[in-house]
């Protein structure tokens, strides 16, 4: 029996310019060949990632419909 795994490692990059970026990607493209002496299947994806706003959650509100349901069992 033989058991498959699958590493990633992931690395977020900022780069003011394509110039920057494809400098970032030349220096991970060098760092994969020393991997892939290793691993020979390695590989890397680049993906451009934008910045999404943050979640909000809607503020509380009572339940119209459960609001008053305790009062109508009074005090026991």
């Amino acid at each position: 029996m033989s058991i498959v795994l699958r590493a990633q490692i992931t690395i977020d990059v900022r780069a003011d310019d394509f110039i920057g970026a494809a400098e970032h990607q030349r220096r991970l493209e060098e760092l994969l060949s020393t991997i892939r002496d290793q691993y020979s299947q390695a590989d890397l994806v680049f993906r451009e990632r934008r910045p999404r706003p943050a979640k909000t959650l809607p503020p509380k509100r009572v339940l119209r419909e459960y609001a008053d349901t305790a009062a109508e069992y009074g005090d026991a």
